[in-house]
C-alpha cells in the first residue's frame, strides 16, 4: 500500500440495456438503515432508491457482467434521484413521497420523455464489446471485466491495476451555456444583463478521497468524512457472493450481497456535483460551493466481507467528496476587461460586476 496523501481514517485489511420501463416495487421497511422505497428492474440488473432517517434518498445500481446497467453513470451524475426515477419508471408511475419533494417534474410527462431519451443516449455512448462469457471460478479479474467495471462506475480508474490504492484526487467540471459538463444558470440566466454568453465559463473543482483496489481477496475497509460519496464493489471470481456494507453518518448500515459477475455501486449523501452554478448565477450565487464542514459533512464508510477464499477476488472503489470550489475561468475578452461575473458584495447588477460603470444590456 502506498502512503495516503491526506490524513484520513482508513484501513485496508490485507491490502441491460433498458428495453422498456419496468414495474416499480418497494421492499418492506428495514429494521435499521436506509429504507428501500422503490426498485426498477430484475434481480441481476436493477436500480434501488433508499431513504435515510434524514430524508435523503440514496441510489444503488446493480448490474451483471457484461450487460449495461439500467441507468448510465453520466446520467446518474447529472440528475437527482427523482429525475433518475422518472427516466426509468413507467410513464404514469407516481413518484414516492420522498422523491416528489425534490422533483419539479412529477406530472410533466414531456419532461419524463426527455429524461428517458437522455438516459438512453448516455447508455448508447457507453463502451461495449466486453467478453460475453462469464467469469470462471479461476481466481482473478479479467481485463474485460476490469474495463466493464470502469464503464459501469463512470471512471476508468476503477478497476485499473495501475492506479494507487489510496490517493487524493481533484476532478473538475465546467458550467456554461453550451458545450460544458453542466448548463450555467438554467433558472435565472434570462435575467442577466448583459446576457450570458458561451464564453462565460465556471470551473468547479472537488477534493475527493479515493480508494481503488483491484483483484483483492481479503476484505476491504474504507472510511472518511465528507458531504457525499460513491462506492462500488464488483465480484470477479470465487464460490459465491460477497457482502458489501456501507454507512453514512448515523443513518445505519446498508448491506447487500454481490454475486459473482455482479457489481453494485452506491451513491449516499447529497451530491455536491453539479453545484449551485448549474441553476443560479445572480448576485454571486454561482460561486456557492462546499467547504469541509457543516451538517452534511459526516462519516462515510464501506467494507467488503466474505471474500477470504483462495479464489475469491473483488474490485472495490470509493470516492468521498470533502469540498467543492468554483472559479470564473471566462476569457477576459468575453464581455470586455471591465466586466466579469459578480461574486457576493461586488455586484453592480444581478449577474455582473462592471468596473467601468453600468453594465451594457447586450
Amino acid at each position: 500500500m502506498k502512503p495516503s496523501s491526506t490524513s484520513l481514517a482508513l484501513a485496508l485489511t490485507s491490502a441491460a440495456w433498458l428495453l422498456g420501463a419496468a414495474p416499480v416495487h418497494a421492499a418492506p421497511p428495514a429494521a435499521s438503515g436506509p429504507r428501500e422505497i422503490a426498485r426498477v428492474g430484475d434481480r441481476g440488473n436493477h436500480v434501488l432508491w433508499l431513504e435515510t432517517d434524514e430524508g435523503v434518498v440514496d441510489i444503488a445500481v446493480m448490474a451483471t457482467y457484461p450487460q449495461r446497467p439500467l441507468v448510465a453513470p453520466l446520467f446518474l451524475k447529472k440528475h437527482t434521484p427523482a429525475e433518475v426515477f422518472l427516466a426509468l419508471a413507467p410513464a404514469r408511475q407516481e413518484l414516492p413521497a420522498a422523491l416528489a419533494r425534490q422533483s419539479l417534474f412529477a406530472v410533466d410527462f414531456t419532461a419524463r420523455e426527455q429524461l428517458q431519451r437522455e438516459n438512453a443516449a448516455a447508455l448508447a455512448a457507453m463502451p461495449s464489446g466486453f467478453d460475453s462469457g462469464a467469469q470462471s471460478l479461476t481466481a482473478g479479474c479479467s481485463t474485460s471485466f476490469r474495463a466493464w467495471v470502469g464503464s459501469e462506475y463512470g471512471d476508468a480508474t476503477c478497476g485499473d491495476p495501475s492506479q494507487e490504492v489510496i490517493s487524493t484526487a481533484h476532478p473538475s467540471d465546467t458550467y456554461c451555456t453550451s458545450g460544458c459538463d453542466f448548463q450555467l444558470g438554467v433558472q435565472d440566466r434570462a435575467t442577466c444583463e448583459p446576457k450570458l454568453r458561451s464564453c462565460d465559463i465556471i470551473k468547479g473543482t472537488a477534493t475527493v478521497v479515493r480508494l481503488r483496489t483491484t483483484d483483492w481477496w481479503n476484505g476491504v475497509n474504507f472510511n472518511h468524512p465528507g458531504h457525499s460519496a460513491h462506492f462500488a464493489v464488483a465480484n470477479c471470481s470465487g464460490n459465491g457472493p460477497v457482502t458489501f456494507n456501507r454507512a453514512r453518518g448515523a443513518s445505519g448500515t446498508y448491506t447487500v450481497q454481490v454475486p459473482v459477475n455482479g457489481m453494485l455501486h452506491y451513491k449516499p449523501g447529497t451530491p455536491i456535483v453539479p453545484a449551485n452554478a448549474a441553476n443560479f448565477v445572480a448576485y454571486g450565487s454561482w460561486k456557492k460551493g462546499k467547504t469541509a464542514s457543516g451538517d452534511t459533512y459526516v462519516s462515510n464508510s464501506m467494507s467488503v466481507e466474505a471474500n477470504g477464499g483462495t479464489d475469491d477476488r473483488v474490485i472495490a472503489c470509493g470516492d468521498i467528496y470533502t469540498d467543492y470550489t468554483l472559479q470564473d475561468v471566462s476569457s477576459p475578452t468575453c464581455h470586455g476587461s471591465d466586466i466579469s461575473l459578480c461574486s457576493g458584495g461586488n455586484c453592480t447588477s444581478s449577474c455582473f460586476y462592471c468596473s467601468g460603470g453600468s453594465c451594457p444590456t447586450n
